[in-house]
């Protein structure tokens, strides 16, 4: 039987209901996992291909945010990083 958490992630992957709440820390924690700001060049291009709208641009620092709660894990963002500053990792759990 699925855990509860991965069976509310799962529905929230599929559209089938809201992402599930993440504090500010726990939100930060995530994006640090995929985005190395010390070689991301603000380009946007992540931001621009991303289908799920889960990039956006940090008004104070102008750097690229990725919200995992809407992140589907497709990859794009990745694939046309020019500094490779964002790496896909496998979820634990």
């Amino acid at each position: 039987m699925p855990k509860a958490e991965e069976v509310r992630r799962k529905e929230a992957l599929s559209g089938d209901a809201p992402p599930p709440p993440m504090t500010a820390e726990e939100a930060m924690a995530e994006a640090c996992r995929c985005l190395s700001l010390n070689q991301c060049e603000g380009c946007e291009a992540c931001r621009l291909i991303c289908p799920d709208q889960a990039i956006t641009k940090d008004a104070d620092t102008q750097r690229p945010v990725i919200d995992l709660r809407y992140c589907k894990g497709c990859g794009l963002c990745a694939h046309v990083c020019p500094k490779d500053a964002i790496v896909m990792v496998t979820e634990q759990g």
